[in-house]
């Protein structure tokens, strides 16, 4: 059982949880053997029991089984909420363990593991946004800028001199899915590090050869100002579509 109160914890919902599939198998195996049963040949009395016990098992939903032996989705807002952070090397490990991120936190419980999972990447997307901001020195801007209060928009990092240098300018888009701006792979940051799932060893090398940055938080949007948004950079007009 362990020293711990965590650990006793850990031991008892994986007990509870084990039982509960097991509990779920055996009726599932009861209804195949009700299904074997009408089948075979029988008596008025011994089909009409065997409807009523088919009805029965008709009314207990298993996902909603499932679902109560689920712990509540309510996680922490932050890295240190987790127990989590990241060592100097830029590798997310555990406060007070220094082992990796580990996804099965909760065994048999899938649903609940990749919501903590989603959970810790919302928190790691904001962290990587301050990283844009603090140590590449970009800055955050809403766009459209002329969008009224009830207007969709959406912000975009930027280097301070990006609409004034006509010299370089390099936007980047990340890719589909949950990543946004900064982001090469969530899945990178959690299990490798930063320098490999994020886009800032290489914003740090564009500012050394002073190319201009441009990001974009999401790559695509049903907004008609932001699918295409222009800038001018001296003349230059710029389209991104």
């Amino acid at each position: 059982w362990g020293n711990s109160k965590e650990e006793k914890r850990r031991c008892v919902s994986l007990i509870t949880s084990r039982l509960m599939h097991v509990f779920i198998i055996a009726l599932s195996l009861l209804r195949v053997w009700i299904n074997m049963a009408q089948l075979q040949q029988g008596g008025p009395d011994e089909k009409e029991k065997t409807t009523a016990l088919k009805d029965l098992l008709s009314r207990i939903d298993l996902d909603e089984l499932m679902k109560k032996d689920e712990p509540p989705f309510e996680f922490p807002d932050t890295l240190e909420g987790f127990e989590y952070t990241f060592n100097e090397k830029g590798q997310l490990r555990h406060i007070k363990t220094g082992e990796p991120f580990v996804f099965n936190y909760r065994e048999d419980l899938h649903r609940w593991n990749q919501k903590r999972y989603e959970a810790l990447g919302k928190i790691i997307t904001k962290y990587v946004y301050e990283l844009l901001e603090e140590e590449c020195h970009l800055k955050k801007v809403y766009v459209p800028v002329d969008a009224e209060e009830t207007e969709p928009r959406s912000f975009i990092f930027m280097s301070e001199d990006a609409l004034i240098n006509p010299d370089k300018l390099m936007i980047l888009i990340q890719g589909n899915g949950v990543v946004r701006a900064g982001q090469w792979a969530r899945r990178l940051i959690i299990n490798e590090d930063l320098d490999s799932g994020t886009q800032i060893p290489y914003i740090k090398r564009a500012i050394e050869v002073r190319y201009l940055w441009v990001f974009l938080k999401q790559r695509y949007t049903t907004h008609p100002k932001l699918c295409v948004m222009l800038w001018f950079l001296n003349g230059i007009q710029v389209h991104l579509n």
